[in-house]
């Protein structure tokens, strides 16, 4: 009994790592592709830089196609050929971005991701404070996505995310719980 409850406990802290999504955000003619990305709270968003220009990803205030910085906003610094930027946006929100290399952002290249369950929300412009789960890595050969507004995500079993709406924090609370009641029995 003992060895089916701790293999039940172990699947509860698995589950949410295995659900992970990673969704690229490109730099195509000057611009980030997709411009716009609904994903799920727990959900990784990467911006790989596969063409020859320096590119920096930085947070912007409230409303679409802002160029101004939000302070203590995220900033990926400058990344350059073959090196990408990303971060896990754990809480339902709405983030603007914009390029803030040159003048890249008064040229087009900002974007906004939706950070939700269910429908994107009414009031989908206004941004909520930083997150601090970013990290940087070297080149990679990962899928792109499309134009479209939902990009498709691509396999990564080394991000977290959510499943069936739990945070990571939560399904790992529950998956500790389940185990220690398991070797309670």
């Amino acid at each position: 009994m003992h060895f089916n409850l701790s293999l039940f406990a172990i699947a509860a802290i698995v589950a949410p790592v295995l659900a992970a999504k990673t969704w690229d955000v490109n730099f195509v003619n000057g611009t980030f592709s997709p411009q716009e990305l609904d994903i799920a709270p727990g959900d990784t968003v990467r911006w790989p830089n596969n063409d020859g220009a320096n590119h920096a990803i930085v947070q912007t205030i409230a409303g679409a196609r802002n160029c101004t910085s939000m302070p203590n906003g995220f900033n990926s610094g400058v990344k350059t050929k073959g090196q990408a930027y990303e971060r896990v946006f754990p809480n339902a929100t709405t983030i603007n971005y914009k390029d803030g290399v040159d003048a890249n952002c008064a040229k087009g290249a900002t974007g906004t991701i939706y950070v939700h369950t269910g429908a994107r929300p009414s009031n989908s412009t206004t941004p909520s404070g930083p997150s601090n789960s970013a990290t940087t890595s070297g080149p990679s050969n990962s899928a792109t996505t499309s134009g479209t507004r939902t990009a498709a995500p691509i396999s990564s079993p080394t991000h977290h995310s959510a499943a069936n709406g739990l945070s990571v924090e939560k399904s790992v609370i529950l998956g500790v719980t389940c185990f220690i009641g398991a070797l309670a029995l």
